[in-house]
């Protein structure tokens, strides 16, 4: 009795118990609705769920909110979710409009055609934070487009609060002040976030678009407390733009664009101050040049940097950054329904610890850096790795690292992928399946005869079987053909009579 209380406090008490851990980024959302009136396979919101140990991905046809680029959502700390938001409108967590919720980002959007109905397009341009000492507040720091005269043109030019209380409308929430102007200037970057030092507050950081100026809102119980600016590093190119964000243990910002590159910081979470600037190069093919993309892995020791066409990684606690930098990937040209370039999009670290990327276009699909804390070509980077129910735009849902600071370990390398709502368990050693990679076949080695008979099954993502192999009683050995079967990340299941054999993940090259 007395081990079982002590292992009952340690639990419930301990720092990384199960209970408690600020899930407020534990559900994603993208995806386009198309008409929810008339359901097309095609189109629905991807709804991403990582709790209770277990990565579930769902379809809603029933949430009139389209993901353009803009993409932001929270959870409460026990990973519910409370509401989202596509740079246009605030949705509750049943995807209704919150009430005055509607009308975000005024102006250019509108113009453009882009709000009210498909999503605002800055990437990364939004994110919800918690007013700190309180348990209903959210403040939505999000971006705007701006014109300008001359070469300037088309740019993010605002950054707009905007005030979520969940208290109020039976605890669906509504939003109290909408639109509130901070920062009006030529921008440049997304907006990420980093806690403070003192545990409590957070830094808002982005920059601006034609010089070298940084700006850091500080953020506290009592709102925005002030923007500081600071100047430092080579001016940026707004005809270009670029990505930016934290490393998880908040000692690092980075900026990446095709001008500059790769810009490292360290960063003090107590004076916001940003110092020892590093310059490394990534990919500087001109062809590359319209899209960048940028993340860090769990442990805040690899640098992960994208483009439209390439990945690297760099190891930043090597002695030479830059020396240490791998090359892993090149975009393999598949292109959707061979219409929708797959190339690389926008990355993010997840509550899984892996780094799921978007494509830049519509393809029902994330890539996958399936262990971003090895160096190298070990990081398990799979290009179109996880299959999505329905077409996602770009999208990618914009986090902080909600933990930093709490005790909680950034992200749980246990949570599983859910296949028909059953977990995926890692490969058992009595059942061989290869080559993996595969292409045009596959090898089944069964180290024991079946006694009954079996089969072996093939299934996406999403939960589809795409191969059934009947195995005769007495099998060791069978080949399967993979004819049809498209490019992707599938997951294996081995079954004899009613007992499970083996398990396992596949790799399918074209």
């Amino acid at each position: 009795m007395k081990y079982f209380l002590l292992f009952f406090l340690s639990v419930f008490l301990s720092p990384t118990g199960v209970f408690c851990q600020l899930k407020h980024d534990y559900v994603w959302l993208n995806g386009d609705d198309g008409t929810s009136s008339d359901p097309d396979p095609n189109f629905g919101i991807n709804m991403l769920d990582f709790n209770n140990g277990e990565l579930n991905i769902t379809r809603d046809y029933h949430r009139d909110s389209d993901f353009y680029l803009m993409d932001a959502s929270i959870s409460n700390a026990d990973g519910e979710l409370l509401f989202y938001t596509n740079g246009c409108k605030v949705f509750q967590a049943d995807g209704e409009v919150m009430e005055n919720g509607s009308g975000l980002n005024p102006g250019v959007a509108y113009d453009l055609g882009q709000c009210p109905n498909h999503g605002h397009p800055i990437s990364n341009g939004a994110l919800i934070l918690p007013l700190p000492g309180s348990d209903s507040l959210f403040y939505i720091f999000h971006k705007a487009l701006a014109v300008a005269e001359g070469s300037l043109g088309l740019h993010d030019g605002l950054i707009y609060t905007t005030i979520v209380d969940m208290s109020l409308n039976n605890g669906l929430g509504t939003v109290l002040i909408k639109n509130d102007t901070i920062i009006s200037d030529t921008l440049f970057n997304d907006l990420h976030a980093v806690r403070h030092a003192n545990g409590e507050d957070w830094w808002v950081i982005s920059s601006d678009g034609v010089g070298n100026t940084y700006y850091k809102i500080l953020y506290t119980a009592d709102g925005v407390a002030g923007v500081f600016e600071q100047p430092i590093g080579p001016p940026s190119d707004i005809a270009i733009n670029g990505m930016s964000c934290f490393s998880p243990d908040g000692t690092m910002f980075v900026r990446y664009d095709y001008t500059a590159q790769v810009l490292l910081f360290d960063f003090d979470r107590e004076t916001g101050t940003l110092s020892n600037l590093r310059q490394m190069t990534a990919d500087t093919a001109y062809t590359n040049r319209p899209g960048y993309s940028i993340a860090f892995s769990p442990s805040s020791r690899f640098l992960y940097v994208g483009s439209l066409n390439q990945l690297h990684q760099f190891d930043v606690e090597a002695t030479d950054i830059q020396g240490s930098r791998v090359f892993l990937a090149e975009y393999d040209g598949y292109k959707y329904r061979n219409i929708f370039e797959s190339n690389f999009g926008f990355m993010r670290l997840a509550p899984d610890c892996k780094i799921y990327m978007s494509s830049r276009s519509s393809t029902p699909m994330y890539h996958v850096i399936n262990y971003p804390d090895r160096k190298g070509l070990e990081c398990g980077f799979v290009q179109r790795g996880l299959a999505l129910p329905a077409y996602n735009i770009a999208a990618i849902p914009n986090f902080p690292n909600y933990r930093l600071g709490t005790g909680h370990p950034v992200c749980d390398s246990t949570i599983q992928l859910v296949v028909s709502s059953v977990p995926v368990l890692p490969p058992r050693a009595e059942v061989l399946v290869y080559p993996n990679p595969a292409s045009n076949y596959i090898t089944i080695e069964i180290p024991q005869p079946l006694a009954s008979g079996g089969e072996w099954s093939l299934y996406n993502g999403v939960g589809q079987r795409v191969v059934l192999q009947p195995l005769a009683r007495g099998a060791t050995r069978v080949e399967v053909p993979l004819s049809g079967v498209p490019p992707g990340l599938y997951f294996w299941e081995m079954r004899g009579g009613e007992a499970r054999k083996g398990s396992g993940k596949l790799m399918v090259l074209q």
